[in-house]
Order: structure tokens, then C-alpha cells, then sequence
């Protein structure tokens, strides 16, 4: 495998499937020099690196490659990949890309490979949002009617100039809320009307908040809000809460609780914590869903399996953020 882009989710790959004894990272493209002397510090000697990702993928025989630079580039190197070598599979992390006319262009240069395609959304991989998904699957709560959830974070606490400030390429929606939207398809499916809103609090170009409301055909309503101006989340947080006619279910990045209706007698809860979920993997780096992704890509790549999380599925969740930026109106 090889990986195009060194930042930090290229780090955490590189070393997670390099735990593998079945897979090896054979060559890397960077064009940090900083980044490529950090990388070699702790990858095996016989790793290649390249400063050019069409020079690595003319040279080096490959069976799949793991896109992880900046939004903006992840359709090109798609691209790039499809029109090489139509036998390699691809990883890209997530967005897919930085609108749903680029995540189309993506999705057709898709159809002609003949390997696998899969985007990085992990909280999928995730005990409790497993645990949530199967008890709204199972109809645990009845009939639903509400949802209310939110993706928070302290990333944007002052006026500044970085990636994040500039449009195309920064904008919490496209760099918060994904993983949020990706859960709320997985769990509700498409809306079918999105009312929004989006505030600029130390951003000129890209929203730093935005509120969106939801409708489905099902009859079911919700709302969400993101925003990386709130202190207190050093690291980034979700939660949902979900209602139907017969409960209530929480679930964030830490534990899932489902509350039941217990008539007269009153309410009947149960809470999964994140710690008490079997969660042990042959490899661990950071949180054990990104050990799980891998293996997954991996044997999606093996056996030539269409992977759930595929860039057609990835690209719903571009879709809904094109549709929540279309009519919002910025304060």
C-alpha cells in the first residue's frame, strides 16, 4: 500500500497497517521535508518516499493507495489514480470532497476501477454508535419524531490566516460536521427539506456556525448544530438525541443511553459506556474504530467486497452540506 499525504491521519494509518502482518506501507508521497524525515524516524528503511504521487504510482507496484491531504486535492489524486492504474483500490479520508459536483466527479472516475473505494468515515466503526444504530434499527423506540444533535469544538478561538479561514478549504461544516452527518444518514436516511442558517464569528470567508433543520418523509423532524468556537472541547464532540413514542436514546463519543417509557411506574434506563464494549484489536494507536476501518478497507481490498462506506455513500454527506449551504443566510 502506499499513502499520498503525511499529516496526521497519514501518521496514524501508515502505523496501523504496518501492524498488519499481512500488509506493509511500501512507499509514501510527501513534499514536507520535515514530515518525511519525522516519518522515517519510525517507519522500516525499505519505505519509499516521493515528492510527486504520479512519479510513486508510475514506479512502485501497488494494491492500494490511501489519499489523506488536504479536502481540496482528494478529487484529483482520485482522479489521478483512476486514469494509472485501474487495478488499485482507494482510501480516502473524509469528505469525500469539498462539494457534491466534486464528489460526483469522483464517483464516475470510481466506476472504472476495478479495485475498491472507501471513505474514512470511522465513527461507524464505533461501539456506541453501533450499539445506537442497532437499537433504532430494531424500532426499540417506536414511531420517531424528534432528533436534536450537535458537533462541537475549541478549534477556532480568534481571528487567524491557517487552512481553516479560507474558503474552499476550511468551514466547519466541511471540516466539524461530516462525521455528525454521517451518523444522522446512517441512522435516519436523506431529509427530504433542510431549513439553515450560518454564522461568521472570527471568519471572513467559511462559516464558524451554522443551524440546519430537518424533515423526512417518515414524518420525522430534527435539528443540528456545529460549531468550533466553544471552549471547554479540546477535543471535538457529538452527541444526538433521539425521541420516539415509546423512548429516548443519547449517544455520544463516550456512552449510549436508552430510556424507556415504563408506563405508570415511570422511566426504565439502560447506559453503555464506551470502556465497557469489547473493543480489543490486533493493533492499538488511537481509539480502536480507526484499527477496525483499516482491517475493513483491508479485506474489502482482498476479497474485491464493496465496502459499505464507498465514496457513492461518502457522497451523501456532501450532498446534504451543498443543501444546508444553498439558502443560509449568514449573520
Amino acid at each position: 500500500m502506499a499513502v499520498i499525504g503525511l499529516g496526521k491521519m497519514g501518521i496514524l494509518h501508515s502505523g496501523i497497517i504496518n501492524s498488519f502482518p499481512d500488509a506493509r506501507i511500501k512507499a509514501i508521497c510527501e513534499k514536507e521535508s520535515f514530515l518525511v524525515k519525522a516519518a522515517k524516524s519510525f517507519l522500516p528503511d525499505s519505505v519509499a518516499f516521493y515528492k510527486d504521487h504520479l512519479e510513486m504510482l508510475a514506479n512502485e507496484e501497488l494494491d492500494a493507495v490511501l489519499v489523506t491531504t488536504p479536502i481540496q486535492t482528494h478529487v484529483p489524486i482520485i482522479l489521478d489514480v483512476a486514469r494509472t492504474n485501474r487495478d488499485l483500490s482507494v482510501f480516502v479520508e473524509k469528505p469525500l470532497a469539498s462539494t457534491l459536483g466534486q464528489a460526483e466527479i469522483a464517483c464516475d472516475a470510481a466506476r472504472s476501477l476495478r479495485g475498491v473505494h472507501m471513505v474514512g468515515y470511522q465513527k461507524r466503526f464505533s461501539p456506541v454508535f453501533r450499539k445506537a444504530k442497532e437499537f433504532i434499527t430494531k424500532g426499540l423506540l417506536g414511531d420517531l419524531f424528534f432528533f436534536r444533535a450537535y458537533s462541537f469544538s475549541s478549534d477556532v478561538l480568534r481571528r487567524g490566516s491557517s487552512w481553516r479561514f479560507r474558503k474552499g478549504t476550511g468551514g466547519v461544516l466541511l471540516d466539524l460536521a461530516p462525521h455528525l452527518l454521517d451518523i444522522l444518514l446512517w441512522f435516519f436516511g436523506e431529509p427530504s427539506t433542510i431549513e439553515s442558517f450560518g454564522r461568521r464569528i472570527y471568519s471572513n470567508e467559511v462559516d464558524d456556525y451554522v443551524h440546519a433543520a430537518m424533515s423526512f418523509d417518515s414524518g420525522m423532524k430534527g435539528t443540528i448544530e456545529t460549531c468550533w468556537c466553544l471552549r471547554n472541547f479540546r477535543l471535538p464532540e457529538i452527541s444526538i438525541e433521539t425521541y420516539g413514542k415509546k423512548g429516548m436514546l443519547t449517544v455520544s463519543d463516550d456512552f449510549v443511553k436508552l430510556s424507556m417509557d415504563g408506563g405508570i411506574g415511570g422511566e426504565q434506563s439502560q447506559t453503555f459506556y464506551k470502556q465497557s464494549f469489547e473493543t480489543s484489536v490486533s493493533f492499538l494507536l488511537a481509539d480502536p474504530e480507526y484499527t477496525i476501518e483499516d482491517e475493513t478497507f483491508l479485506a474489502a481490498v482482498r476479497k474485491r467486497m464493496r465496502p459499505e462506506l464507498d465514496f457513492f455513500e461518502a457522497a451523501k454527506v456532501n450532498a446534504i452540506i451543498d443543501r444546508i449551504n444553498e439558502n443560509a443566510p449568514r449573520t
